[in-house]
């Protein structure tokens, strides 16, 4: 699973308190701008800082499934990126940051729907060798992450062998990408990716990472 155990254990042990600062603040920031609080829930600039206070769904399913069958489950992402991330929380949940993120004229942030259409394109036009095109981080950092996760990648496959391993993670590792996506780096592994809503079609039989 594609999050670290650092993000784990500090939803499990903050998300409450995140979520009720964020609807206390949320509420002061409604009162800035005057917009309805149930209006403001509904924001896509808000829906991801919500989402961002609970546990990522996939993590949830992927342990439910353990403890349903046991199928084991890792987290297998670095903690630096998440610790990152963390520090910028305080401004993130703030009532003014709120406040210009619900009265922002930026474009509104791609719904899941645009995602799955970009996902669905890098799928069936990406090759091997194409120029970056998919993220916006800082190359180097993103350079390390890939890195981080082939390491955990390959350590699972050797120290368990499972058939198969399924990877769980965000669609921008899983394409070619010039080289150095995951998918990239685990190309001797025969990869297929298969996006969410394509579950339920099965896994095939040259399905590993």
């Amino acid at each position: 699973m594609e999050v670290s155990p650092f993000a784990v254990r500090f939803r499990l042990k903050h998300g409450r308190f995140l979520l009720k600062l964020l609807l206390q603040n949320l509420h002061k920031a409604t009162a800035m701008t005057r917009i309805p609080v149930a209006l403001a829930l509904r924001s896509p600039f808000i829906q991801p800082i919500l989402r961002q206070c609970t546990l990522p769904f996939e993590y949830r399913a992927a342990f439910q499934r353990f403890r349903e069958i046991g199928t084991p489950l890792f987290c297998v992402d670095t903690g630096e990126a998440s610790r990152l991330f963390v520090a910028d929380w305080p401004e993130m949940l703030s009532s003014e940051n709120l406040a210009r993120l619900l009265t922002s004229s930026l474009p509104s942030p791609l719904s899941a729907a645009d995602e799955y259409a970009l996902a669905r394109r890098a799928l069936t036009q990406a090759k091997p060798g194409a120029q970056r095109r998919h993220w916006n981080e800082d190359f180097t950092l993103r350079q390390q992450r890939e890195a981080w996760l082939e390491k955990t990648v390959r350590a699972t496959l050797e120290r368990l062998q499972p058939s198969p391993l399924v990877y769980l993670g965000g669609w921008r590792h899983v394409v070619p990408d010039a080289g150095q996506s995951l998918y990239d780096r685990l190309c001797d592994l025969n990869p297929c990716p298969l996006l969410l809503d394509q579950a339920d079609e099965g896994p095939r039989n040259d399905f590993n990472p």
